[in-house]
């Protein structure tokens, strides 16, 4: 009976005490944070600890980065108990501005068998780097590009574009968008940039506060910060579309049509100098009234007006054509002139017009 007592409270004893049994690895830090740094600075390392708090040798089997640009070194030796051992993780930042986070996965006997170390910052970027990824500079604050893309848009629907931005200098800055039309508002996240970090400006083009058709440019200014002597202009670039899809058949039936006079206009030879006035003529052979939503040029040289914007079925609309051939850059003429209506098979119309200048 005494016997059994003995074995029992053995027992319990036994099951009350922390079992260690092999190597146990306890990791001193697993994560580093080098803030921000410039790339010019060059490579960068941290070294994470480990120590055996086991009763067998622990084996470091491998250490694998989520990138190439992080490099993990560690000896293979096996570590004592009671011994450490040392993981080198070094962070490559050339060519990468900006935050980053890289994880590195290490491989031992241990339980549990992999363990994941994280290495943190941000690389203020050098200006070679930056003069690629970002051309633009204005200031402190470098942007991607001159200008925003929003592509076509059906009339009366919102699109957005993006700008990307980033801060090459040691300091927060609070980027600014001015100058902004009615139909155009913008976002800018983080509204506070960190030193060597990147921001993003979002454009929202609502088309329904627009009266433009077509092809539309709108200027704004982007600046570091609020009173900046510093600016950029932008050009935010959108074609408005009117959106003839859901037009029911009948409509369809009952629809304008377009029909131009010529969709040319040949100077032929013409003295440097001199001023030229064509005629163009619009007629609608459909049955709705043709609205004439925009006749217009983007060559300086060339000045289209329509005499009424709105065309009777069976009846017509004359665009005049100035061109100012003082303003003709080069020694020819070669413009085009859009003209958009409410006709849903051709909504769009282009008039060239070419010609040569005489010296």
């Amino acid at each position: 009976m005494e016997i059994r007592y003995i074995l029992l409270s053995a027992g319990i004893l036994a099951a009350s005490m922390p079992a260690v049994a092999g190597p146990v690895a306890r990791w001193k830090s697993v994560s580093h944070d080098f803030g921000a740094f410039d790339e010019d600075m060059g490579k960068v390392s941290s070294d994470f600890v480990v120590v055996n708090d086991g009763d067998a040798p622990l084996m470091i089997y491998a250490a694998r980065a989520s990138c190439g640009c992080t490099v993990p070194s560690f000896t293979s030796d096996p570590v004592a108990p009671g011994d450490s051992a040392v993981i080198k993780v070094t962070y490559d930042p050339t060519g990468r501005p900006g935050k980053f986070s890289k994880k590195v996965k290490v491989e031992t006997n241990c339980d549990p068998a992999q363990n994941i170390l994280t290495i943190n910052g941000v690389v203020i970027g050098a200006s070679n780097t930056l003069r690629a990824r970002f051309p633009v500079e204005v200031g402190n604050l470098k942007l991607r590009n001159k200008s925003v893309a929003f592509g076509d848009i059906n009339k009366g629907n919102t699109k957005t574009a993006f700008l990307d931005g980033y801060n090459q200098s040691n300091d927060t800055i609070r980027p600014v968008v001015t100058g902004l039309p009615p139909h155009i508002t913008v976002t800018t996240s983080p509204e506070a940039v960190p030193p060597g970090e990147q921001v993003t400006f979002t454009f929202f083009y609502n088309s329904a506060r627009t009266s433009d058709w077509g092809l539309t440019s709108d200027e704004v200014s982007v600046t570091p910060a609020a009173g900046s002597a510093e600016s950029q202009p932008v050009d935010l670039i959108a074609v408005v579309n009117e959106d003839f899809s859901r037009m029911a058949p009948e409509k369809r039936e009952r629809a304008p049509k377009i029909a131009l006079s010529s969709t040319s206009i040949d100077l032929g030879q013409v003295a440097v100098g001199t001023r030229n006035e064509e005629e163009i003529i619009i007629e609608n052979f459909g049955k709705d009234p043709l609205v004439i939503r925009k006749v217009a040029s983007l060559d300086p040289a060339v000045q289209a007006s329509v005499n009424k914007t709105e065309v009777k079925g069976g009846s017509n609309a004359r665009i005049k054509v100035k061109v100012d051939t003082r303003k003709v850059e080069g020694d020819i003429v070669n413009a085009r002139i859009t003209v958009i209506t409410n006709d849903p098979d051709r909504p769009v119309s282009n008039i060239r017009v070419v010609g040569e200048l005489l010296k």
